[in-house]
């Protein structure tokens, strides 16, 4: 058998799987180029990864003849238009207010690690507020199921996986978080389960190029291991425009934090990060959720939140230097008993720390005259 013959048998057979277990495609292949807002545009120079995230994408590319075919279906063109549709939502009236106000987070916007708990496959908002990270490392309990064999599908599987992807992003595109309830119906009723396909169009939509993906697991001691054998925390590694991209599948709760801590290990082992956390639930305003809360407090250079994350009262009692964004009256009616009065009063005072605008919504408070956001550094 032929190189040509050897790498087409392989990317048929692979190519939606999600691993990295072909070769990727010679002739101009480009692992790197992490220019942001990049031409994603063209089929050539991609890896058969790349190709499989531009296919979910909803974005021209290669692939094999099956792959090309489902392309020039009309169910796919649909696709394509939705998915050009929910991303221009966040790329034409979102993302040009994140990188304004990038401006107001200085050299926090490129940290060794950013660290975002409670963010499901959320890399959209993550890279867009931190396009510098050399790592990011996202945590939900959303599930890790790998991207079945495109052979093992019909034609219409693979086109109704495309519609609940779509489903899936609509909300985070849109109103700037996942539906948690949702995203498990969703995953549920296609075979494309799990954040993985998530993951990949979003880093294909960031314009970024997928050198690798592998299934992993974290050791007892917090070392990133093989998926194989049990492995705690389970979840994958991406390599993009040589940037690090981490999902792992876990609970936050003190009943898995208090006695296991290979998470908080593997955060650890790789710097003091900056912690991202949006739209969290108001989890950590329960001591349920102390063990999370601590680390974030205790072990973060810099931290950017909503008020969903650390209560503003513990953030305003450590040795962090804080700075509000917005105008903060309340949380929604269905979080009313997250109300945080000391913060209501911190915005109104303009004291004991700086008030600065916000002109766009973020989180849970979308609308931007009552939106809000706290930066804290150390």
């Amino acid at each position: 058998m032929n190189r040509l013959q050897l790498l087409r048998l392989c990317l048929l057979s692979l190519i939606f799987m999600g691993l990295p277990a072909c070769t990727p495609v010679p002739s101009g292949s480009d692992a790197g180029g992490d220019s942001e807002g990049a031409p994603v545009g063209g089929s050539g120079g991609f890896t058969r990864i790349d190709e499989t995230a531009r296919f979910l994408a909803g974005l021209p590319g290669g692939g094999d003849s099956r792959v090309r075919q489902l392309r020039a279906t009309a169910e796919w063109q649909a696709h394509a238009a939705r998915m050009d549709q929910q991303f221009g939502v966040f790329d034409r009236g979102y993302l040009p207010k994140v990188r304004a106000f990038r401006g107001e987070l200085g050299g926090l916007t490129s940290p060794g690690v950013l660290f975002y708990p409670f963010s499901g496959p959320d890399y959209l908002y993550a890279r867009g507020f931190f396009p510098g990270a050399g790592s990011y490392v996202l945590v939900g309990q959303e599930g890790v199921d790998a991207l079945p064999d495109l052979a093992s599908l019909s034609d219409g599987e693979i086109l109704a996986g495309l519609g609940g992807l779509s489903h899936s992003l609509k909300s985070l595109t849109g109103a700037s978080y996942f539906i948690t309830k949702d995203m498990r119906v969703d995953f549920a009723s296609t075979r494309f389960r799990g954040v993985l396909p998530i993951l990949l169009t979003m880093i294909a939509r960031s314009g970024q190029s997928i050198s690798s993906v592998d299934p992993v697991g974290l050791s007892p001691s917090g070392g990133l291991t093989s998926r194989a054998g049990g492995a705690g925390c389970p979840g994958w590694h991406i390599v993009a425009g040589g940037r690090h991209i981490y999902y792992f599948q876990e609970d936050l709760s003190n009943g898995t934090l208090g006695g296991d801590k290979r998470l908080l290990s593997f955060v650890r082992s790789k710097g003091a990060p900056v912690t991202f956390v949006k739209s969290a639930s108001y989890l950590m305003h329960s001591d349920g959720f102390s063990v999370i809360r601590n680390f974030v407090v205790n072990e973060s250079r810099g931290i950017l939140q909503d008020s969903s994350g650390v209560p503003y009262r513990i953030l305003n009692a450590s040795n962090l230097s804080l700075s509000l964004y917005g105008n903060y009256t309340g949380p929604l009616d269905v979080f009313s008993e997250r109300r945080q009065d000391d913060l209501i009063a911190a915005y109104r005072d303009r004291s004991p720390h700086p008030v600065k605008p916000l002109d766009f919504g973020v989180g849970y408070l979308r609308n931007p005259a009552t939106a809000c956001l706290i930066v804290a550094r150390r």
